[in-house]
Protein backbone atom coordinates (compact mmCIF):
# COMPACT_ATOMS: atom_id res chain seq x y z
CA UNK A 1 0.00 0.00 0.00
CA UNK A 2 1.49 3.59 -0.97
CA UNK A 3 2.48 5.55 1.68
CA UNK A 4 1.37 8.95 -0.09
CA UNK A 5 -2.36 9.26 -1.45
CA UNK A 6 -2.99 10.83 -4.47
CA UNK A 7 -4.87 13.48 -3.16
CA UNK A 8 -2.02 14.06 0.04
CA UNK A 9 -0.84 17.73 -0.10
CA UNK A 10 2.71 18.10 1.23
CA UNK A 11 2.37 21.53 2.00
CA UNK A 12 5.56 23.72 2.06
CA UNK A 13 4.35 27.38 1.53
CA UNK A 14 6.53 29.40 0.87
CA UNK A 15 10.47 28.61 1.39
CA UNK A 16 11.44 32.65 1.20
CA UNK A 17 15.57 32.60 1.52
CA UNK A 18 17.86 35.49 1.52
CA UNK A 19 18.95 34.45 -2.24
CA UNK A 20 16.65 37.24 -3.46
CA UNK A 21 18.08 40.82 -2.62
CA UNK A 22 17.51 41.79 0.75
CA UNK A 23 13.91 43.97 1.73
CA UNK A 24 13.50 45.94 5.00
CA UNK A 25 12.27 43.93 7.38
CA UNK A 26 10.34 44.61 10.28
CA UNK A 27 12.39 45.72 13.53
CA UNK A 28 12.91 44.33 16.55
CA UNK A 29 11.17 44.96 19.10
CA UNK A 30 11.84 44.18 22.54
CA UNK A 31 9.86 45.99 25.39
CA UNK A 32 11.29 46.18 29.05
CA UNK A 33 8.27 44.47 30.51
CA UNK A 34 7.07 40.99 28.47
CA UNK A 35 3.51 41.32 27.62
CA UNK A 36 1.81 38.41 26.82
CA UNK A 37 -0.71 37.90 23.98
CA UNK A 38 -3.01 34.66 23.66
CA UNK A 39 -4.85 34.16 20.55
CA UNK A 40 -7.32 31.91 18.97
CA UNK A 41 -6.64 29.80 16.03
CA UNK A 42 -8.26 27.86 13.51
CA UNK A 43 -7.05 24.88 12.07
CA UNK A 44 -7.23 23.81 8.17
CA UNK A 45 -8.04 20.14 7.23
CA UNK A 46 -4.17 20.11 6.71
CA UNK A 47 -3.38 21.21 10.34
CA UNK A 48 -2.32 24.69 8.48
CA UNK A 49 -2.83 27.51 11.66
CA UNK A 50 -5.05 30.62 10.32
CA UNK A 51 -4.93 33.62 12.37
CA UNK A 52 -6.52 36.81 12.62
CA UNK A 53 -4.05 39.77 11.43
CA UNK A 54 -4.52 43.49 11.02
CA UNK A 55 -2.11 45.23 8.58
CA UNK A 56 -2.32 49.40 9.11
CA UNK A 57 -5.34 49.04 11.67
CA UNK A 58 -7.39 47.42 9.09
CA UNK A 59 -8.73 44.18 9.75
CA UNK A 60 -8.36 41.35 11.29
CA UNK A 61 -7.73 39.58 8.01
CA UNK A 62 -7.41 35.55 8.17
CA UNK A 63 -3.99 34.60 7.75
CA UNK A 64 -1.70 31.38 7.42
CA UNK A 65 0.92 31.58 10.21
CA UNK A 66 4.03 29.65 8.59
CA UNK A 67 6.94 29.79 10.92
CA UNK A 68 8.72 28.36 7.95
CA UNK A 69 8.51 31.42 5.63
CA UNK A 70 11.23 33.98 6.10
CA UNK A 71 9.35 37.03 4.45
CA UNK A 72 5.23 38.14 5.37
CA UNK A 73 3.08 37.99 2.03
CA UNK A 74 -0.07 39.30 1.55
CA UNK A 75 -3.13 39.17 -0.86
CA UNK A 76 -2.53 41.49 -3.74
CA UNK A 77 -6.21 42.32 -3.66
CA UNK A 78 -6.00 42.94 -0.27
CA UNK A 79 -2.68 45.00 -1.07
CA UNK A 80 -4.78 47.09 -3.70
CA UNK A 81 -7.24 47.39 -0.81
CA UNK A 82 -5.77 49.00 1.66
CA UNK A 83 -3.42 50.99 -0.43
CA UNK A 84 -0.40 49.77 0.68
CA UNK A 85 2.45 51.59 -1.47
CA UNK A 86 4.57 49.46 -3.80
CA UNK A 87 8.32 49.76 -3.29
CA UNK A 88 10.00 47.37 -5.56
CA UNK A 89 10.01 44.16 -6.77
CA UNK A 90 12.03 40.76 -5.53
CA UNK A 91 13.16 37.51 -6.72
CA UNK A 92 11.90 35.17 -4.74
CA UNK A 93 12.76 31.64 -4.66
CA UNK A 94 10.75 29.01 -3.59
CA UNK A 95 11.00 24.98 -2.74
CA UNK A 96 9.41 23.95 -6.33
CA UNK A 97 9.99 27.44 -8.45
CA UNK A 98 10.89 30.59 -8.10
CA UNK A 99 8.53 34.10 -8.44
CA UNK A 100 8.88 37.76 -8.86
CA UNK A 101 7.26 39.74 -6.48
CA UNK A 102 6.38 42.99 -5.92
CA UNK A 103 7.47 44.37 -2.18
CA UNK A 104 4.69 47.22 -0.83
CA UNK A 105 5.32 49.08 2.86
CA UNK A 106 2.99 48.59 5.83
CA UNK A 107 2.74 50.62 8.75
CA UNK A 108 2.27 48.08 11.08
CA UNK A 109 1.35 44.36 11.55
CA UNK A 110 -0.93 42.74 14.53
CA UNK A 111 -1.76 39.62 15.79
CA UNK A 112 -3.86 40.03 19.02
CA UNK A 113 -2.52 43.16 20.17
CA UNK A 114 0.59 42.26 19.39
CA UNK A 115 2.29 44.93 17.05
CA UNK A 116 4.87 45.42 14.98
CA UNK A 117 5.68 48.66 13.00
CA UNK A 118 7.09 49.87 9.64
CA UNK A 119 8.62 47.19 7.61
CA UNK A 120 8.04 45.76 3.77
CA UNK A 121 6.55 42.62 3.07
CA UNK A 122 5.72 40.62 -0.28
CA UNK A 123 2.45 40.94 -2.00
CA UNK A 124 1.43 38.23 -4.04
CA UNK A 125 -1.70 37.11 -6.74
CA UNK A 126 -1.84 33.73 -5.58
CA UNK A 127 -1.86 34.07 -1.11
CA UNK A 128 -5.86 32.96 -0.70
CA UNK A 129 -5.34 29.77 -2.97
CA UNK A 130 -2.69 27.88 -0.27
CA UNK A 131 -5.97 27.57 1.90
CA UNK A 132 -9.75 28.66 1.77
CA UNK A 133 -10.39 32.57 2.71
CA UNK A 134 -7.36 33.66 3.64
CA UNK A 135 -5.63 37.00 2.51
CA UNK A 136 -1.96 36.46 3.63
CA UNK A 137 0.99 34.33 4.82
CA UNK A 138 2.56 35.76 8.06
CA UNK A 139 5.99 35.00 8.68
CA UNK A 140 9.01 34.71 10.09
CA UNK A 141 9.81 38.88 10.11
CA UNK A 142 6.83 39.53 12.31
CA UNK A 143 6.93 36.17 14.83
CA UNK A 144 10.89 36.44 15.55
CA UNK A 145 9.96 39.40 17.83
CA UNK A 146 8.37 37.42 20.34
CA UNK A 147 8.47 34.28 22.09
CA UNK A 148 6.30 31.79 20.29
CA UNK A 149 3.79 29.23 22.20
CA UNK A 150 1.40 27.09 19.94
CA UNK A 151 -0.53 25.25 21.40
CA UNK A 152 -2.26 22.38 18.92
CA UNK A 153 -4.55 20.82 21.25
CA UNK A 154 -5.84 23.88 22.98
CA UNK A 155 -6.10 25.65 19.76
CA UNK A 156 -4.34 28.91 20.80
CA UNK A 157 -1.17 30.64 19.90
CA UNK A 158 1.09 33.05 22.48
CA UNK A 159 3.20 35.53 22.00
CA UNK A 160 5.61 37.30 24.33
CA UNK A 161 7.34 40.37 23.84
CA UNK A 162 10.34 40.14 25.84
CA UNK A 163 12.04 37.11 28.16
CA UNK A 164 9.69 36.47 30.65
CA UNK A 165 7.29 33.88 32.40
CA UNK A 166 6.41 31.19 29.10
CA UNK A 167 10.28 30.74 28.60
CA UNK A 168 11.60 30.58 32.32
CA UNK A 169 8.71 28.11 33.29
CA UNK A 170 8.49 25.95 30.22
CA UNK A 171 9.70 22.29 31.13
CA UNK A 172 11.37 20.13 28.75
CA UNK A 173 14.74 19.57 27.38
CA UNK A 174 16.18 22.68 25.57
CA UNK A 175 17.16 22.13 21.37
CA UNK A 176 19.54 24.65 20.29
CA UNK A 177 17.45 26.80 17.89
CA UNK A 178 19.43 28.31 14.71
CA UNK A 179 18.24 31.27 13.93
CA UNK A 180 19.88 31.70 10.45
CA UNK A 181 21.29 29.62 7.89
CA UNK A 182 24.26 29.41 4.72
CA UNK A 183 23.65 28.68 1.44
CA UNK A 184 26.62 28.45 -0.78
CA UNK A 185 28.31 30.79 1.32
CA UNK A 186 25.93 33.02 1.93
CA UNK A 187 23.71 33.89 5.17
CA UNK A 188 19.53 33.28 4.97
CA UNK A 189 18.12 34.69 8.13
CA UNK A 190 14.55 34.21 9.98
CA UNK A 191 14.91 30.41 10.18
CA UNK A 192 13.97 27.84 13.06
CA UNK A 193 17.12 25.15 12.65
CA UNK A 194 17.22 21.92 14.83
CA UNK A 195 19.08 19.33 14.95
CA UNK A 196 17.91 16.14 14.07
CA UNK A 197 19.50 12.02 13.26
CA UNK A 198 17.11 9.16 11.04
CA UNK A 199 18.76 5.99 12.26
CA UNK A 200 17.71 4.68 8.78
CA UNK A 201 19.23 7.14 7.16
CA UNK A 202 22.62 7.26 8.83
CA UNK A 203 24.58 8.59 11.82
CA UNK A 204 24.91 12.18 10.54
CA UNK A 205 22.99 15.30 12.05
CA UNK A 206 20.28 16.77 9.57
CA UNK A 207 19.36 20.39 10.17
CA UNK A 208 15.46 20.67 10.24
CA UNK A 209 13.29 23.97 9.79
CA UNK A 210 10.39 24.35 12.04
CA UNK A 211 7.13 24.73 9.32
CA UNK A 212 3.97 25.65 10.46
CA UNK A 213 3.45 25.31 6.74
CA UNK A 214 4.55 21.75 6.54
CA UNK A 215 1.76 18.81 7.03
CA UNK A 216 5.04 16.16 6.23
CA UNK A 217 8.57 14.75 7.56
CA UNK A 218 10.10 15.89 4.20
CA UNK A 219 14.13 15.61 3.18
CA UNK A 220 15.70 17.55 0.36
CA UNK A 221 17.08 15.05 -1.32
CA UNK A 222 16.89 12.29 -4.10
CA UNK A 223 16.11 9.06 -2.69
CA UNK A 224 15.86 7.58 0.78
CA UNK A 225 17.60 4.16 0.62
CA UNK A 226 16.20 0.77 0.76
CA UNK A 227 12.66 0.41 1.32
CA UNK A 228 11.80 3.77 -0.67
CA UNK A 229 8.44 3.58 -2.05
CA UNK A 230 8.18 4.66 -5.80
CA UNK A 231 7.48 8.68 -6.78
CA UNK A 232 3.60 9.77 -6.81
CA UNK A 233 2.47 12.72 -7.17
CA UNK A 234 1.65 15.12 -4.98
CA UNK A 235 0.61 18.81 -4.32
CA UNK A 236 2.64 21.47 -3.24
CA UNK A 237 1.67 25.27 -1.98
CA UNK A 238 4.90 27.55 -3.02
CA UNK A 239 4.55 30.81 -3.85
CA UNK A 240 1.12 31.56 -2.73
CA UNK A 241 -0.31 28.43 -5.63
CA UNK A 242 -0.43 24.54 -5.78
CA UNK A 243 1.83 23.10 -7.89
CA UNK A 244 2.22 19.31 -8.55
CA UNK A 245 5.43 17.34 -8.45
CA UNK A 246 6.32 14.21 -7.26
CA UNK A 247 8.00 12.57 -4.29
CA UNK A 248 9.26 9.45 -3.24
CA UNK A 249 7.93 7.87 0.80
CA UNK A 250 9.36 5.60 3.28
CA UNK A 251 8.68 4.72 6.70
CA UNK A 252 10.95 5.03 9.45
CA UNK A 253 11.18 3.84 12.76
CA UNK A 254 12.37 7.31 14.55
CA UNK A 255 13.44 10.56 14.08
CA UNK A 256 15.44 11.67 17.02
CA UNK A 257 15.86 14.98 18.78
CA UNK A 258 17.61 15.30 21.44
CA UNK A 259 17.19 13.12 24.00
CA UNK A 260 13.75 12.14 22.59
CA UNK A 261 12.26 10.44 19.53
CA UNK A 262 9.17 10.26 17.23
CA UNK A 263 8.15 7.05 16.31
CA UNK A 264 7.14 5.38 13.65
CA UNK A 265 6.74 8.15 10.93
CA UNK A 266 6.47 8.85 7.24
CA UNK A 267 9.03 10.52 5.41
CA UNK A 268 9.03 11.80 1.81
CA UNK A 269 11.99 12.61 -0.61
CA UNK A 270 12.33 16.11 -2.94
CA UNK A 271 15.24 16.75 -4.81
CA UNK A 272 17.38 19.03 -3.60
CA UNK A 273 17.59 22.34 -5.04
CA UNK A 274 20.18 24.87 -4.55
CA UNK A 275 17.77 26.92 -2.96
CA UNK A 276 17.25 24.99 0.19
CA UNK A 277 19.45 26.02 3.25
CA UNK A 278 18.50 22.87 5.27
CA UNK A 279 18.25 19.18 5.26
CA UNK A 280 14.58 19.00 5.19
CA UNK A 281 11.26 20.54 6.56
CA UNK A 282 9.54 19.60 10.07
CA UNK A 283 6.39 20.07 10.64
CA UNK A 284 5.28 21.67 14.50
CA UNK A 285 2.13 20.01 13.76
CA UNK A 286 3.64 16.72 15.04
CA UNK A 287 3.75 17.95 18.48
CA UNK A 288 0.89 18.70 20.27
CA UNK A 289 2.80 22.07 21.31
CA UNK A 290 5.80 23.52 20.48
CA UNK A 291 7.39 26.66 22.22
CA UNK A 292 9.94 28.48 19.74
CA UNK A 293 12.09 30.68 22.25
CA UNK A 294 13.35 33.62 19.72
CA UNK A 295 15.11 35.26 22.89
CA UNK A 296 16.53 32.17 24.07
CA UNK A 297 17.61 30.63 20.69
CA UNK A 298 15.93 27.20 21.91
CA UNK A 299 13.21 25.37 21.64
CA UNK A 300 10.75 22.91 23.49
CA UNK A 301 9.03 20.40 22.14
CA UNK A 302 5.77 19.43 23.66
CA UNK A 303 6.25 21.79 27.06
CA UNK A 304 4.53 22.13 30.37
CA UNK A 305 4.21 24.61 32.35
CA UNK A 306 4.06 23.73 36.52
CA UNK A 307 1.32 26.48 37.52
CA UNK A 308 -0.22 25.99 41.03
CA UNK A 309 -3.36 27.87 39.93
CA UNK A 310 -4.62 25.36 37.62
CA UNK A 311 -4.27 27.82 34.16
CA UNK A 312 -1.94 25.96 32.20
CA UNK A 313 -0.23 27.44 29.20
CA UNK A 314 -0.25 24.31 27.38
CA UNK A 315 -1.26 20.75 27.53
CA UNK A 316 1.24 18.72 29.88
Amino acid sequence: MSLIGRSNRLFALVFCLAFAPACKVFPEQIEPTPQTFTIKIKLDERSMIIVPVSVNGAGPYDFVMDTGCAKTIVDRKLASELSLPQVGERTVVGVLASAKLSVVHVDSLSLGGATVSGGELFSADHAANVTSGVRGVLGEDFLRNFDVLIDYRHRVVRLESAPGSMAETAVGEHLLLQLAATNHGKLTHNRLIISGRIQELGDAPMSLLLDSGANQLTLFRDNLGPGENQAEPISAGNLGQWITSSAAARRICSLDLGHSSVSNLVVIALSRRDAVDSDGLLPTSQFHSILISHFGRFVILNPSFPNPSGDALAAR
